[in-house]
Formats: C-alpha cells, sequence, structure tokens
C-alpha cells in the first residue's frame, strides 16, 4: 500500500510540473501570436469571432464536461466505459453542430453580420473534434501521464499560430482567425490521438452509459451554470453601464483570472484522476486534500496579494493612466480568487468519491447568489463596483458550503481547513505589509514597482525558511529530485 501511495506522490508531483510547464508555455505562445494577429487584422474581425465564440463555448460544454470526469472518477473504467462514453459524446457533438449549423444564418441576421453566417458554420466543427479530444484527455488523465498533454498543446499551439499568422500575412482576414482556431484542437487531437495509447471501437454499453450519464449531467449542470453566469454577467454590465465600464470591469478580471487559471487548474487537473484512485480510502484521500490546499494557497496568496499591493503601478505602465479605473476591480478579484484553492480542491474531491449531486447543488447556489447580486448591483442600487463585490460574496459563500461539506464528507475540520489556509496567507499578510511600507517612498514608477517585487519576493522566501513552511520544504524538495534525476 506504502508503494502506491509513493508511486501516486511522485506521478501527482511530475504531473502538476507536467501541467504547469503545459499551461504557461500555450499561454506564452498564444499571447505572442495574438499580439501579432492583432497588428495585422482589423478589430472588427475579431469582434466577429468573439461572438462565434461565445456560442460554442456554450455548447461545448455539453460536450467536453461530465463524459470525461464520469470516466477519470470511475474507480474501474474498461475499454467498455470509454467506447460507449465516446459514441454518447461523438454523436452528440454532431447533434448540437447541426443545431449551430441551421441557427448560424439567425444569429448572423440578429447580429448584423452576414459574414458570421459561415464563420459559425466552420467553426463549429470543433464541437465533434472536442468530443474525441475529451475521452482521450479522460485516457491520460487516469493514467496521470501528463507529460503527453505538455506535447500535444505544444505542437497544436505552434503549428496553429503559424497557420494564423500566415493566413493572415496572405490577406485571408477573419478565417486566418478560424483556421488558427481550428487547426489547435486539431492538431492536439491528432497527436493524442497517436500517443494516448487508446483506439475507440463500435461498442455501447446502455448500462455503463447510465453510469456515466448518472454521474455526468450533474457536471455537466455545474459546468454549464458557471459559463452563463460569466455571460449574463458581461451582457447586464455592458448594457446597464455601457462598454466603458465593462472594459475597466473585464481588465480588472482578466489578469487575476490568468494567473489563478494557470496555476490552480494545472494543480487541479492532476488531482481528480489522483483524488480518485483513493475515493475509498478517506483517511488518505484527506491527507491528499491537505497537501494540495496547502501548496495551492502557498503558491497563489502571495502572487494574488502581491499583484494587488502593485496594481497600480502595474497598470499605470503596462495600459497607461486611462486604465486606472481598473485598479480597484483588479485589487478585489485578486481577493476574490483567494477562495478558489479550497474551493477547487473540495470540489475536486466531491467528484473523486462520486457525489457530483453535492456539486450542483452548491454550485447553483453560488449562481443563484451570484446573479441576484449582479441584478441589484446593477438596477437597484446603479452602482457598478457592487456587482464585483456581489461576485465576491457568491465566492464566499460558495466556499463556505465546500467546506462544510468536505467536514461531512470525509471529516476536514473547519479548524484544519484554516491552518492549511492560514499558515501560508500569514505569511503573504506580512510580505503586502512590508510592501506598503516601499510604496511610501517618493520614487519614479519603474524604481517603485520593481523595488515593491524585489522586498515582496525576499520577504516571502525569507520567511518560508524562517518559518519551515511545509509547502516550501515540499516543492524545495520536488526541485531537488527533478535536478537529481536530470544529473543522473
Amino acid at each position: 500500500m506504502s508503494d502506491n501511495i509513493n508511486d501516486t506522490k511522485k506521478k501527482v508531483a511530475g504531473g502538476i510540473f507536467w501541467s504547469f510547464g503545459e499551461r504557461i508555455t500555450a499561454q506564452l505562445i498564444t499571447t505572442l501570436v495574438t499580439i501579432i494577429l492583432a497588428r495585422i487584422l482589423d478589430p472588427s474581425r475579431y469582434g466577429i469571432i468573439s461572438i462565434v465564440t461565445v456560442l460554442i463555448s456554450l455548447c461545448n460544454v455539453f460536450v467536453t464536461s461530465g463524459f470525461g470526469s464520469a470516466l477519470v472518477q470511475k474507480k474501474e473504467a474498461d475499454d467498455t466505459d470509454f467506447n460507449t462514453a465516446f459514441l454518447l459524446s461523438f454523436l452528440f457533438s454532431w447533434v448540437l453542430y447541426g443545431v449551430l449549423f441551421l441557427l448560424a444564418p439567425s444569429f448572423a441576421e440578429f447580429y448584423g453580420m452576414d459574414e458570421l453566417n459561415p464563420v459559425l458554420r466552420v467553426m463549429a466543427l470543433r464541437l465533434p473534434i472536442a468530443s474525441v479530444n475529451t475521452i482521450q484527455q479522460a485516457n491520460i488523465s487516469r493514467r496521470m501521464e501528463f507529460k503527453r498533454f505538455f506535447f500535444a498543446t505544444l505542437f497544436g499551439t505552434i503549428i496553429s499560430g503559424i497557420v494564423g499568422i500566415f493566413m493572415a500575412l496572405n490577406g485571408f482576414g477573419v478565417w486566418a482567425l478560424v483556421c488558427q482556431y481550428l487547426t489547435n484542437v486539431s492538431v492536439d487531437t491528432i497527436i493524442l490521438w497517436f500517443i494516448g495509447g487508446w483506439m475507440p471501437k463500435l461498442e455501447f454499453s446502455l448500462a455503463r452509459a447510465k453510469k456515466i450519464y448518472s454521474f455526468g449531467w450533474k457536471v455537466l449542470v455545474s459546468e454549464l451554470t458557471y459559463n452563463l453566469d460569466a455571460e449574463i454577467r458581461s451582457l447586464v454590465v455592458g448594457k446597464k453601464f455601457g462598454a466603458s465600464d465593462l472594459a475597466f470591469y473585464d481588465q480588472g478580471r482578466k489578469y487575476p483570472s490568468l494567473l489563478v487559471t494557470n496555476i490552480n487548474s494545472s494543480i487541479s487537473k492532476v488531482m481528480l484522476p489522483a483524488y480518485s484512485k483513493y475515493q475509498d480510502d478517506l483517511p488518505q484521500l484527506k491527507k491528499m486534500l491537505r497537501k494540495s490546499i496547502h501548496i495551492s494557497v502557498y503558491v497563489l496568496s502571495p502572487i494574488l496579494l502581491g499583484f494587488a499591493s502593485i496594481s497600480r503601478e502595474f497598470v499605470a505602465i503596462l495600459l497607461g493612466d486611462k486604465w486606472l479605473p481598473a485598479v480597484p476591480y483588479l485589487q478585489l478579484f485578486c481577493i476574490l480568487y483567494l477562495t478558489r484553492p479550497l474551493q477547487t480542491a473540495c470540489h475536486q474531491t466531491l467528484l473523486a468519491i462520486g457525489r457530483s449531486d453535492l456539486v450542483l447543488y452548491i454550485m447553483i447556489i453560488l449562481q443563484t447568489i451570484s446573479i441576484s447580486s449582479l441584478l441589484a448591483a446593477a438596477f437597484l442600487f446603479s452602482n457598478m463596483f457592487l456587482t464585483a463585490v456581489g461576485l465576491l460574496l457568491a465566492e464566499l459563500v460558495g466556499l463556505f458550503c465546500f467546506a462544510v461539506v468536505a467536514r461531512r464528507e470525509i471529516d476536514y475540520r473547519i479548524s484544519e481547513q484554516i491552518i492549511d489556509i492560514g499558515s501560508s496567507l500569514g505569511i503573504a499578510c506580512i510580505m503586502v505589509m512590508v510592501i506598503f511600507l516601499v510604496d511610501l517612498l517618493p520614487l519614479p514608477l519603474w524604481p517603485l514597482l520593481a523595488l515593491k517585487i524585489i522586498a515582496g519576493c525576499l520577504v516571502y522566501f525569507l520567511l518560508s525558511v524562517f518559518t519551515k513552511n511545509a509547502s516550501f520544504c515540499y516543492i524545495k524538495k520536488i526541485i531537488y529530485d527533478l535536478k537529481l534525476k536530470k544529473g543522473k
């Protein structure tokens, strides 16, 4: 048993390393390609793609959410399970594609963009491609071979970027973005098809389908409510307060979200298959849960609180003084995303033990409060900033719900949760106080920003060493083992 646990720990450490590497590499390449394309193409081309992407993303939830998670969570999943899930996902993706294909002219007429019709019909081909991709990903995730994702994503991002830039330079306009979009998911899927170690067969079991659906539909609805909330929020803010306020709101959310998505998703992507291996061993599952929360908080708390502390200099230097109204939103979202480590870890744990129903209930509560507070802030108080405060309130309620359910389901006591969060959050708060002292110095923006970053990093590192923070020691050991392995 101890050998299995040690083997899982090694796979978790390696998985986090490769998953984080995958996200960061993809983000850097995508950002570079986006900047190049933005300099070549007219902004109106991006407007068409933005509308189409929203429509496809909502449909994509039905294809990618549920089936993959059900396969990863299932304690014993064989080829029959995978083949059944593949056929369900693949056939359903073509149904959704048919719906979008038929409705494309109506969407084009509604938005007054004739070009939207063919673009939507072509880009919607992502749905059947993604249905294949999600089952391949589930198969690799179960084996915790996350290194394969790194190479598939790397090649997909690079090749699609080259295709997009080449077509943009040769005057293909919006179709450069369309081909970049489809090339990315296609190359990723093709590579996983050949290196994934699993090939689909024409095999279907109604009994297995019912079990997969029983778990998967709750995950699907949870994801759908989350995505709908984001879209409704943008529509309401843009309609009530105008494009400028929406822009400040989006810019304030964009950068903290980028940090959290790349770090927290890398950890959570690895933890679901790891948790699922011990779904019948609750003490070991709880131990792994605590470890992942401790590491997530240790990594995210200094980044988010530190980012909030340098937000004024960051916005003024990177975006310009005209974007300074976005600073309060940026600071609030940094605090909001501090809830994610505990939320995400408990979320994945509940999925691992098969309680997708509890996740669904919590997501419904969270989104109900989120939308209600949004409507109250917009139409009752007419206060733009309160829309963001309401979202923070919803996240805190969601955090409380996950904490209570974790206490009930796996005996993860509230006092233990406070300890796991507080040990790293405490030294991050001390780091912030030092940064505020640096802020008192009468320095120009660039030197002040550099000094605040250096002081924050130095203080957090020294406090981690002095307090012998468990996560710091764990990360140091992982780096040492990787160097030792590379040396051999």
